[in-house]
């Protein structure tokens, strides 16, 4: 195909994205190949298994990924075609969708036909739902290809939840304490996953009183719900009252966060929009957290990341909805530090970047050693850290500073995305020579390859950086 069909072809899809109501992120292309990232993540960790089993349900959930893979396709050649939302066009490709994925289920894993076809229509359906809500409902807030990875996302999480937690219910004896604690968040988040939800579907919850009372009810049946045999609340606090070391690190992470708050607060005082260099110190501040966590209190930090995402889509569900008293200072937050890619409704940023650096630890099928350590996964698992809070801080701030040689067709500059590289490269040195990270000549060249393409696809691409950029690392490191 060349240059001329190319553009032909994406026109044709922005006229019908135009014709079925969908305004995508403006200024960005429509970045279909990143319907592939989540299924390619997944798969290097079945195909590629680095020693340790891989469960049932994950393989599971690997299977509905590539399901999800051939709907986004799908759905992106009827776009082309302008018969997106035909009745019979639609119907034609769901069903193909759900018969492809469901006979993946019964020939690879032996799945009975009940199992298979009820997993299959749910996943499907629930997924191209959800797709057309996020670019219906958050106008400028996507890309075709962004909205694909939310939405699997959230269907594969959905998914899993659905295959764990009748267990339970069920299952008097509790496993690792990883185990226990992914069930707790899966219990945490489909709680706000709920809340979101109702306040989507029901106007009227959205006035603050109504608000403030639907959260204490479902806050507290989540709190109440067994997990196990002792309400979730109890397994919370009791992990978290069981180590010192842990109590330690917390603390560390507390200081982190009042140095944040601090941050934020002093930069609204200043009336002044954050420039990108000021943006960027978040991205420092998740070095500071996901290193240390990652090192010596794997699950904690697994736990901390998905309770520090509940947070954040609650906060900005709170403004979204003008949640008295919290608007004012959320909203003014939000203004000062907003990013030129945050055109819609939404502020995704700071959602992106602590999901772009979480996303390797949440995707790999057990992240975290007898010792609670990454241990021989660290440099896998440091693949957001590694190309978000290194090599994006370190191209944005150095172009920014003394970039001025431009890539062609892009505002990056080519001393930015070599200061990317010789960043991450000189962490993972550092990594290695205090032992943290072990290398032979295969996964050096590896992580030599992921850093410089994460390098090149930073420079070059116009989808969101903290979301593509973990991912393509963990995927080319995923395979040494």
């Amino acid at each position: 195909m060349d240059k001329t069909e190319k553009k032909s072809a994406s026109k044709c899809i922005t006229e019908s994205c135009r014709n079925y109501g969908i305004t995508t992120r403006p200024h960005a292309s429509n970045g279909l190949w990143l319907a592939s990232l989540l299924f390619m993540s997944q798969a290097v960790n079945v195909w590629n298994r680095d020693n340790h089993s891989v469960t049932l349900n994950y393989k599971r959930s690997t299977i509905v990924s590539f399901g999800l893979l051939l709907h986004s396709i799908l759905i992106f050649i009827s776009l082309r075609s302008g018969k997106c939302q035909r009745p019979g066009v639609k119907l034609l490709y769901t069903l193909f969708s759900i018969g492809t994925t469901s006979s993946l289920l019964m020939v690879c894993l032996k799945d009975n036909a009940i199992i298979s076809s009820v997993s299959a229509i749910l996943v499907v359906v629930l997924y191209d739902s959800i797709y057309f809500r996020l670019l219906k409902q958050m106008p400028k807030s996507f890309t075709l290809g962004e909205a694909t990875v939310v939405g699997q996302g959230l269907t594969i999480f959905a998914y899993y939840a659905f295959l764990q937690l009748p267990r339970v219910v069920l299952d008097a004896k509790p496993s690792s304490d990883l185990n226990v604690m992914h069930l707790l968040l899966q219990v945490i988040l489909l709680g706000i996953g709920v809340i979101l939800a109702l306040c989507h579907l029901v106007p009227f919850l959205r006035h603050s009183v109504v608000f403030y009372l639907l959260t204490t009810v479902i806050a507290t049946g989540t709190a109440m719900f067994p997990i196990f045999g002792q309400p979730t609340v109890q397994v919370l606090f009791k992990f978290i009252l069981s180590d010192t070391d842990r109590m330690l690190v917390i603390a560390l992470y507390m200081t982190l966060l009042i140095v944040t708050s601090v941050f934020v607060v002093w930069q609204i005082n200043r009336q002044i929009s954050a420039n990108t260099t000021t943006r960027k110190m978040f991205h420092i501040i998740m070095v500071l957290v996901y290193l240390p966590g990652l090192w010596s209190q794997c699950t904690l930090l697994f736990l901390a990341s998905g309770l520090m995402l509940g947070l954040l889509l609650m906060l900005e569900a709170a403004r979204i909805i003008q949640l008295k008293p919290l608007y004012p200072s959320l909203d003014m937050a939000v203004r000062c530090f907003i990013d030129e890619k945050d055109a819609g409704p939404v502020a995704l940023t700071p959602i992106y970047l602590l999901v772009g650096c979480s996303l390797p630890m949440w995707l790999h099928p057990m992240p975290c050693d007898l010792t609670d350590s990454a241990g021989l996964n660290l440099l896998k698992l440091l693949a957001g850290v590694l190309s978000v809070g290194i090599g994006d801080t370190m191209a944005s701030v150095c172009g920014y500073l003394i970039g001025k040689h431009k890539w062609p067709g892009t505002s990056k500059s080519v001393e930015g995305t070599l200061a990317s590289v010789v960043g991450q490269a000189g962490l993972v040195f550092l990594l290695y020579r205090l032992s943290f990270i072990h290398l032979n000549t295969l996964r050096a060249a590896t992580a030599g390859a992921a850093i410089i393409l994460n390098a090149i696809v930073e420079a070059k691409t116009n989808q969101v950086d903290n979301l593509v950029l973990p991912l393509v690392t963990y995927i080319v490191l995923g395979t040494a």
